[in-house]
Formats: C-alpha cells, structure tokens, sequence
C-alpha cells in the first residue's frame, strides 16, 4: 500500500516529481526537504555472519522498489520502530528493482566459531612393480573439521541465515584439497566466472534439515562455501565443514 503525496512524470533521461500540495520555500540559500511520496514495500529479511572474521550476525532487508517512482542514488537514514538504526546508501533503482539496507547486529542470533580439528592419517596402497607386487609409499593425510553453531534466541524463525566460510585452496600441484563436509559439493562442479549461469552457480545440496550449502558465487573469493539455514525459536543447528 502507497500513501503518495505527489507524481512522477518520466522522460527518456530524466524524471520530474511533483508535489500535490503548496510548500513554502524561503529565499534564504539553504535547503529543505519535501515530501514527494509515503510508500509501503515487502521487505525480505536476510541475516549474514562470516565468523571466521566476525561471529556477530548482521541483519539485512532486501526491498523492491513495486511503486511508480524512480530512487535517486543517495544517503538514506535507516529506522526500526522509530529508532535510528543507521546511515546507508542506496545507488539508482528504478520500479521494479530491488535494493539492500543493512540493519545492524542482531544479538538474539549467537553463533561460535570453533577451532579447526585436525587428524593425520598414513594411507597405504597396494601396486605393481618390475619386481611384482610390493607396497607403494605411504601417503599423510591431514583431515580438518571445522564446526560452527548457531542459536537462535528470537521467539521467531529465522528463515534466512546465511553463513559464509572457505577452504583453504592449493596453489602447489603435489598437495590436493578435497571437501569431505557439506557431503554432495562437487569439486569438479565449482563456479566459473564468466561462464554460463550453471557454471557460476553451484547446485544446492541438502546436508541436514532447514539447511541448503553451494559453493558461493564467483566474486567471493576461491574456495568460499555458502549456507542458508532455517532456525526455529529458541533452535540450536551445527554446521560442519570439513577437508582433507
């Protein structure tokens, strides 16, 4: 629902808004503010944590622009209940596009970024030689999990958490790094800057209940892992990573 104050008349390179009532406008050099519109959007909540840098989880809201009038790029105060909140941003959206304002922390969303686990294994395996069949060397391999939890303590669900975490990847040819945790992500299948939309976007798998994990979309960084988890109230989730 839109409450406007005002109208919109829009050319090929420009846009002129109109006012339905009179305001006065002293001649004194200064500026001042008109209302040209109230308007009403859904807005979609979105939390981020990336606790390998911050454990604290950000609260972000994605708007679409679903009325008449064109968003001039500028600085925007951002309000929750009346109460400021923050100073943002926002660039040119026209009808119909959407934008992101971010809302701050949200303490009632805990998550803890345990130490990585490690454990060395030797792994031997059988081969032939001129001499016939003899032992190859053994192989170290070093497994690593890394475990982070997440309470919600909200009396609401939160639909959309997203976590975002990395391997480490291998610049040396005789060290290989294979992701044994979110099961089902494919090495082979990471995204492909520049290539098609199925090459910059990895498939969803399902690791465990109200959780969804992808490679993240290039422009992130190498080996970076995404997750999208639903929390119920007052719901506790484990998340594993893990890597050999």
């Amino acid at each position: 629902m839109a409450v406007q104050s005002g109208s919109v008349d829009k050319g090929v390179l420009s846009a002129t808004f109109n006012i339905s009532e009179r305001s006065d406008i002293p001649s004194d050099q200064g500026s001042r503010k008109v209302l040209i519109a109230s308007l009403d959007f859904q807005v979609d909540p979105e939390w981020v944590c990336i606790p390998r840098e911050d454990e604290c989880v950000f609260l972000r809201c994605k708007i679409t622009n679903s009325s008449q009038f064109t968003f001039l790029p500028g600085e925007v105060s951002v309000f929750i209940n009346d109460s400021f909140v923050s100073k943002s941003r926002i660039q040119h959206v026209p009808p119909n596009d959407s934008f992101q304002l971010p809302l701050g922390i949200d303490p009632a969303l805990r998550v803890t970024y345990a130490p990585v686990r490690t454990h060395k294994r030797l792994d031997t395996q059988p081969g032939f030689t001129s001499q016939g069949y003899q032992k190859q060397p053994r192989q170290e391999t070093t497994e690593h999990s890394q475990f982070i939890t997440i309470r919600n303590a909200r009396p609401m669900a939160v639909l959309a958490l997203y976590i975002l975490d990395h391997v480490p990847v291998s610049n040396d040819s005789t060290i290989k790094v294979n992701v044994t945790s979110p099961p089902g992500l494919r090495e082979s299948n990471r995204p492909v800057e520049g290539g098609t939309k199925e090459q910059r976007h990895e498939t969803w798998v399902r690791p465990q209940w109200g959780v969804r994990a992808r490679w993240a979309p290039p422009g992130i960084g190498e080996g970076a892992i995404e997750w999208v988890c639903a929390i119920g109230a007052g719901e506790e989730i484990e998340l594993k990573l893990g890597w050999e």
